[in-house]
This record gives structure tokens, C-alpha cells and sequence, in this order.
């Protein structure tokens, strides 16, 4: 994803998740978790059946950083 615009990024159902993420952290103070659940995407390495990703975001600075799980 190194140079690509993430707030152009849509799941397996065209949900533009990048967008509601790059939200989340912007619109919440800085150390403040957001939850954005729902995501569609391939496990990887795996079947590229897209599953239920939960996504986890807080602002560090100037910087989103996250971490996610597949149900």
C-alpha cells in the first residue's frame, strides 16, 4: 500500500473502510481507541473468501496507528 491514498480503500463489498478509518482517528483525540468492525477481507495466506475484519485505530501524533483481528 506503500503511495496509495488509504482513505480509497474498499473492501470486498465496496465498503470504502479507508475512509471511515482515516475518520475515526482524525475525528478522536490523540490516545482514544476507535473500533471499525464489518471490514470484508481475505484472511491471508489463505482462502480469498473475504471474512469480517474488527480494526482497532488510535492517533500517535500525526500518524493512525492500528492493529485488527478476522472473525
Amino acid at each position: 500500500m506503500f503511495g496509495k491514498d488509504y482513505r480509497t480503500l474498499k473492501d470486498a463489498k465496496g465498503f470504502n473502510f479507508g475512509q471511515v478509518i482515516f475518520d475515526a482517528v482524525t475525528q478522536k483525540p490523540e490516545g482514544q481507541i476507535a473500533e471499525v468492525s464489518g471490514i470484508m477481507l481475505p484472511k491471508p495466506g489463505s482462502d480469498p473468501t473475504p471474512v469480517p475484519k474488527t480494526v482497532f485505530i488510535t492517533k500517535v501524533g500525526d500518524l493512525g496507528c492500528g492493529v485488527g483481528y478476522y472473525n
